[in-house]
């Protein structure tokens, strides 16, 4: 069944060198997320939300991470057994490394099946390191009325909100109200605001096909968000100014900031009570235990956690053990992470199964976040 006749390609490809040793074995969708979720969650939760079933990502390697956090798509309501659901391809880097490695598959043999098989009208594409909370439906409806090929997301960004990489990779001219270019520097203006893309655009799929038919005929082999790009002065393009919050994660500082930055209640909130809920993958565990001489303040706290210790302005995931003494503050500690008795961690990034022993020490700063990554082990001096 087509639901609102909206098909989406979602590419999980993005460079994810800036988070490592992060994203060692993952792609920067799997990552967790504010305790409890895993940054693709937003993004499956915006087009669960404009009742799109037909959805297609693409994977840069093996996904096996993102294969065990989605599965079927039954937490966001994609799985269907009529029609359409949630289809995966891996593998993408090699493929277009590789463009015509298979006689009769070339790079985009995927994507044109995907779209002709969907039988939708449009087609919303996307990167996903953006964290935002995106209506589409009200996408759609601008961009029906525009008349123009392409619709692209964009947010006004105070300057000093943003990276200079970002100034170099995502920025947005425009001529009045309309887009002029999409450039390799923007300037910001006089009071220091700059329009940069959110990586999220909306068109026919009959367009979407004829370009993918251009870069075939001229050897263009770019993932398709990226190919919007490229042959973006080949169409007309309307602008969808959103106006939430929204955080590209790209680094360890961008990563650690967003996290933070969801400790204070008005961002929270700005994020999370919309009238588009963030639904993710639901784990049964039990209920986390405070210990009487437990202190915990400010934080997000996963289910299934032991907190003997003090936690302070920090996000725990599931299965986290804190110890008698020991001290947390201003970190991020995933899941099954253990912190001995009297070990201390400050600004700190600690991820899956991570064991800090007694009396051990990680002491970062605000400038210097110290990340270890999955399955260490940490001994004291």
């Amino acid at each position: 069944m087509v639901k609102n006749n909206i098909c989406a390609i979602i590419n999980l490809t993005e460079d994810a060198t800036e988070l490592k040793p992060l994203t060692n074995n993952r792609p920067i969708a799997a990552l967790p997320f504010a305790g409890r979720y895993r940054i693709i969650d937003f993004m499956l939760s915006d087009l669960a939300h404009a009742e799109i079933n037909s959805v297609g990502l693409f994977i840069g390697e093996s996904g096996r991470s993102i294969y065990d956090h989605v599965r079927s798509g039954g937490a966001w309501d994609l799985q269907s057994e009529v029609a359409g659901g949630i289809f995966t391809f891996s593998h993408q880097d090699w493929k277009r490394n590789n463009p015509n490695a298979h006689e009769n598959e070339d790079f985009y043999y995927n994507h044109r099946l995907f779209l002709e098989r969907s039988k939708s009208e449009y087609v919303f594409v996307a990167g996903s390191k953006i964290i935002a909370n995106l209506d589409i439906i009200a996408v759609r409806k601008q961009h029906i009325q525009s008349g123009k090929d392409v619709t692209v997301v964009y947010k006004h960004f105070d300057k000093n909100q943003i990276s200079d990489q970002e100034l170099l990779a995502h920025g947005i001219v425009f001529d009045g109200d309309d887009i002029e270019k999409f450039t390799d520097y923007v300037t910001p203006s006089e009071d220091g605001k700059v329009n940069l893309s959110l990586n999220m655009y909306l068109l026919g799929v009959d367009k979407m096909l004829s370009i993918i038919d251009k870069a075939t005929e001229e050897g263009v082999y770019l993932e398709l968000n990226e190919l919007l790009q490229h042959y973006s002065t080949t169409c007309s393009l309307n602008s969808f100014e959103y106006t939430g919050y929204a955080s590209n994660i790209d680094t360890i500082d961008k990563y650690y900031k967003a996290n933070m930055e969801l400790l204070s209640f008005p961002t929270f909130a700005s994020l999370f009570q919309t009238s588009i809920p963030i639904l993710t993958k639901t784990k049964h565990g039990s209920p986390t235990y405070y210990s009487p001489e437990s202190e915990v303040r400010e934080s997000f706290v996963g289910s299934d956690t032991f907190i003997s210790g003090t936690v302070k302005r920090s996000v725990l995931n599931r299965r986290v053990v804190v110890e008698k003494d020991a001290i947390v503050m201003n970190s991020i500690l995933l899941q099954g992470t253990k912190v001995g008795e009297g070990a201390q961690i400050e600004y700190a990034i600690l991820d899956k199964n991570t064991t800090v022993e007694a009396g051990a020490k990680i002491i970062g700063s605000p400038d210097d976040i110290k990340v270890i990554g999955k399955n260490s082990h940490i001994y004291a001096d």
